[in-house]
């Protein structure tokens, strides 16, 4: 039997007011430097990796907080901004703001409603579908929204493994499809790479030729980060596959000579220019960008 590493069979849902939700952000990759709003605490879609599995977020697997407040708190939050100052939002750096739970509660729908009212662009980035049932409510904003989807693989027996409750693959690319006939600006994160298990170089040209053909303008991409809990879950659930090929490889990879940064293990540093600079080259050769586009580069004339 497969390892789990979440505890309950049923994901709880807890409602949660908040004191704020508009915070200041900057990514690990510094490709994003602005507002961020979180509408939930937790995931559902339970990715074995997830980099937001810390103490603070306690049962992240098995308990989804929902800020009920989030809109009111929200507008509170750009009032002592100051409307001027907060060019763009990102929905959302900690917890898929498209998750399960998002069809029951709307939350960030409502705060989406809010941006539109005070004309502020946003980027949200998600691996769910299920964020086609709010295509018209991007489709009138096109012009000042991005939607990214996080893809690791079109493996979907692999996908099923590493994100057991995420969307499909072919679900995801169909609603690439959709947004971008719509003309609403996508793209698509490959993150994270993972060594031994996602990084084939005929794997990864499908998904870049795939996305592409969907309609994606641009893919980014980024290597595995390890933390001590993140490779306890990721071996465990490799070891009860018997997938011991992977295990050595990042073990290769990451431990042989080790990288720190923080709390995280980094893949080694050719490993990581190699399989970037790959990534790279299939954005090229398939007529896309490997970036995310600036604030004023993502306005799309109607």
């Amino acid at each position: 039997m497969s390892y789990k590493w979440w505890s309950l069979d049923t994901v709880k849902t807890v409602k949660k007011p908040c004191k704020n939700i508009l915070h200041r952000f900057t990514d690990s990759e510094e490709e994003y430097n602005g507002y961020t709003i979180n509408p939930y605490v937790g995931c559902a879609h339970r990715c074995v990796y997830c980099y937001a599995t810390y103490e603070w977020a306690e049962n992240f697997y098995d308990i989804v907080r929902v800020k009920h407040n989030a809109v009111e708190v929200l507008a509170k939050d750009i009032v002592e901004q100051g409307r001027r100052g907060i060019d763009s939002v990102f929905l959302s750096s900690a917890t898929d703001c498209y998750q399960p739970v998002e069809g029951r509660y709307g939350i960030t729908r409502k705060c989406i409603e809010l941006l539109q009212r005070m004309g502020i662009s946003y980027t949200i980035i998600t691996k769910s579908s299920s964020i086609v049932r709010d295509l018209e409510l991007h489709k009138r904003y096109r012009g000042k929204c991005t939607i990214i989807w996080s893809l690791t693989t079109l493996n979907e027996e692999i996908k099923r493994m590493i994100e057991p409750y995420a969307s499909p693959a072919k679900s995801v690319v169909r609603a690439i499809e959709i947004f971008s006939r719509n003309g609403v600006r996508v793209g698509v994160n490959i993150d994270p790479i993972i060594p031994g298990l996602t990084d084939r170089e005929e794997e990864l040209e499908d998904l870049v030729y795939t996305v592409s053909k969907a309609g994606a303008s641009f893919i980014s991409s980024a290597i595995l980060r390890l933390r001590g809990d993140i490779w306890d879950r990721m071996k465990r659930l490799f070891l009860s596959r018997k997938m011991h090929n992977v295990i050595r490889r990042i073990e290769e990879v990451y431990f042989k000579t080790p990288v720190r940064q923080g709390y995280y293990y980094l893949a080694h540093p050719r490993y990581v220019a190699e399989k970037l600079e790959y990534v790279k080259t299939l954005a090229r050769k398939h007529g896309i960008k490997h970036e995310i586009p600036e604030e004023e580069d993502r306005r799309i004339e109607d």
